[in-house]
């Protein structure tokens, strides 16, 4: 647009075209933490009511600020001298104005510190100066081309109202100007607030108080606009605020009452489908509190013995002290007892003689020395000596507290499920329609990664709960199902990640013992970006079940991911071993491997082995690309970029949770070398 006032003076005002913003993924930031940081000094603040940074110093002209403000958003930041005596002073062509214009600049400079000036004058020509370059709206403009989020973020955190408040008198010229600048600072500003809240949230990790610092600025330059407020609302049901949800639409509904006016229909539309969401999601919920809910009955009582080499020979004094400092962990539980270890230690573990008759336990935990290393720990029912569940840990240095808090999680979930179901399980009826209808649901993953196979899938899983509400493997395979085409779909909708959350979460509640649950929570941890929790949890998955050739190979693609190439690549054959006639998705994660060990011919001869190559389409195009076939690469970006249409290379990129920044950056990379923009 194309002011009056420079058009009598040729002067060419452009609008200042700042490029489309890529979404990036949040180079190495645990989703826990907030993107927010405490910003730096600002020197002049020209968003809102203008002013010097420090309170203490001389307050500048009026002219001065609007004078400062046309340079920072200038072309280049410069303009001729005339230019600006016109758009100050309402008659561009008298000497009058250009004294004026002198003073100013001169009274401008005797403002400035050692540290810099406003403006820099050069003949016929002004620039911004060095002050000028640290106000807030510079940071603003220079922020939102940053590819990282956490610049962007601060770059709308700047503005903190209208640009030039309370300037707005004047000529007609200025004042259309103001009008034209301010109209392009706001769009400029929810444009990039609305692909912030996208990014923050496109795992379904963000801060509640992110979203809402953000979202205040936003409604305090207009409260009412009902775009705000649907990104907003999108956002918080991303993460699964869903309360927040109802408070923004009931502050609009406040808004929108005043105004006489009701809602578009595209804001109840985006309700709606939240409040299905919400639906779904807490589907999952129910059902894990229907598991879960604890039953009243007499304490049953817990012995742990004295671990024994499978020789029969004494074990270390490591291995007492781990399994005496496990038992003494779970004193704090209501539900069971467990006996002092003094007294328990005391018999040996094959003995039932009268020493033990008098510790009357119900249940008993032994734990067998499999080598320095491994331990085998199983729970027995002594009335029946029935073996409730077994799980093998192993104690090396760096995972001794791992390996103590899944024991004792593990003794205390499956003690408790087991005091539940000595009462409950009587009068459960196990549905054998229910238990077909599992098995079809796990035919239909066993062949190829196809989306209308996935939902299926998921289809006769759901079936097989409402025919059997505490089948717990069908729910983690719901969970797997949801994950698979959250990746399939490009990783765009974080609702679909909520909901594998929350189905294999209520797969743990109905049955800890179940190694898939623990599997399916741990994935979906590691592409929520959560790696601590990922990490610990495959280490729980494992131990429950350690030949489970699709666990292993879960557990080989989240190390590579965590950075752990080698010991991944290891993880992988041995999942291999076990299941050499293989579906897809093993040779898809296999190459997703080897590409990040570099070895990009290996990835490629993986993707080879597939029966359909469609869902290992990134992994294929990156790896012909760092291989240096160029034309295989191109043919396969062709056809990534016909799965994610608009999608940029950086976006199909950040679908890889890598916790190292580089090997994403890789990625990008290669994607770039094979055409993909």
């Amino acid at each position: 647009m194309h002011c009056s006032f420079l058009r009598h003076t040729n002067v060419k005002w452009q609008l200042r075209r700042l490029p489309i913003f890529n979404l990036s993924l949040l180079d190495g930031r645990n989703g826990d933490d907030s993107v927010f940081e405490d910003s730096s000094e600002t020197q002049l603040r020209l968003f809102g009511i203008p002013q010097r940074g420090n309170a203490d110093d001389e307050r500048l002209p009026a002219k001065g600020f609007i004078l400062v403000t046309a340079l920072v958003l200038a072309p280049h930041q410069v303009l001729t001298r005339h230019a600006a005596a016109s758009l100050l002073w309402e008659s561009g062509g008298d000497k009058r104005v250009f004294g004026n214009l002198r003073q100013l600049l001169l009274r401008l400079q005797k403002l400035c510190r050692d540290d810099g000036r406003f403006i820099d004058s050069d003949g016929h020509y002004l620039r911004a100066g060095t002050l000028a370059r640290r106000s807030d709206l510079w940071r603003f403009l220079e922020g939102l081309n940053a590819e990282a989020v956490t610049e962007r973020v601060q770059a709308l955190l700047s503005v903190s109202g209208e640009l030039l408040q309370g300037l707005d008198t004047g000529h007609d010229q200025f004042h259309l100007w103001l009008l034209s600048e301010r109209r392009r600072m706001r769009d400029l500003f929810f444009h990039t607030y609305v692909h912030v809240l996208e990014e923050l949230t496109r795992f379904g990790r963000a801060r509640i108080t992110d979203i809402a610092k953000l979202t205040e600025v936003a409604l305090r330059l207009d409260p009412s606009r009902e775009e705000t407020h649907r990104a907003a609302i999108a956002a918080y049901a991303r993460i699964g605020a869903l309360e927040e949800c109802d408070r923004l639409f009931e502050g609009l509904q406040i808004h929108l009452r005043i105004e006489r006016r009701a809602p578009d229909q595209e804001t109840v539309a985006l309700l709606r489908r939240v409040q299905t969401t919400c639906l779904q999601i807490g589907d999952s919920k129910v059902a894990r509190d229907l598991v879960s809910e604890p039953l009243q009955r007499s304490k049953q009582r817990v012995a742990f013995l004295r671990p024994v080499r499978v020789d029969g020979n004494p074990a270390s004094a490591v291995f007492n002290a781990f399994v005496e400092d496990v038992a003494n962990s779970l004193v704090r539980y209501r539900t069971f007892s467990v006996l002092a270890t003094h007294s328990t230690f005391a018999i040996n573990a094959g003995d039932r003689d009268e020493r033990f008759a008098a510790l009357r336990a119900d249940f008993c935990v032994a734990a067998r020395v499999l080598d320095n290393t491994r331990l085998s720990v199983s729970l027995i029912a002594e009335g029946v000596g029935e073996i409730v569940w077994s799980l093998e840990v192993e104690l090396h240095h760096d995972q001794l507290h791992a390996a103590f808090r899944l024991l004792s999680k593990q003794v205390a979930s499956a003690l408790a499920r087991e005091i539940e179901r000595l009462q409950i399980e009587p009068g459960r009826h196990l549905d054998d329609h229910a238990y077909r209808a599992l098995l079809e649901g796990q035919q239909l993953l066993s062949g190829k990664c196809d989306l209308p196979l996935v939902r299926r899938a998921r289809s006769m899983f759901r079936k097989a709960i409402g025919l059997d509400y505490g089948l717990a493997v069908a729910r983690a395979r719901i969970a797997q199902t949801l994950h698979l085409e959250w990746l399939m779909l490009g990783g765009n909708d974080p609702h679909l990640l909520h909901r594998a959350k929350a189905e294999a979460e209520a797969a743990i509640d109905s049955d800890p013992a179940l190694a898939a649950g623990h599997w399916m929570t741990a994935v979906v941890a590691l592409y929520q970006r959560d790696f601590d929790r990922s990490a610990q949890t495959f280490f729980e998955a494992e131990a429950l079940a350690p030949h489970s050739a699709d666990l292993l190979l879960q557990h080989a693609d989240a190390l590579a991911h965590f950075g752990d190439r080698e010991t991944a690549w290891l993880k992988f054959q041995h999942a291999i071993d076990l299941n050499p006639l293989a579906p897809d998705i093993y040779w898809w994660a296999g190459a997703s491997i080897a590409f990040d060990r570099q070895d990009y011919s290996g990835a490629v001869e993986l993707c080879g082995h597939m029966k359909d190559d469609e869902p290992a389409l990134r992994v294929l195009t990156a790896s012909h690309a760092l291989n240096g076939d160029l034309e295989s690469a191109r043919l396969c970006a062709w056809r990534l970029q016909e799965n994610y249409p608009g999608m940029s290379a950086r976006e199909i990129a950040a679908l890889s949770p890598d916790r190292d920044p580089a090997a994403n950056e890789n990625f990008y990379e290669a994607l770039r070398l094979a055409g993909i923009r």
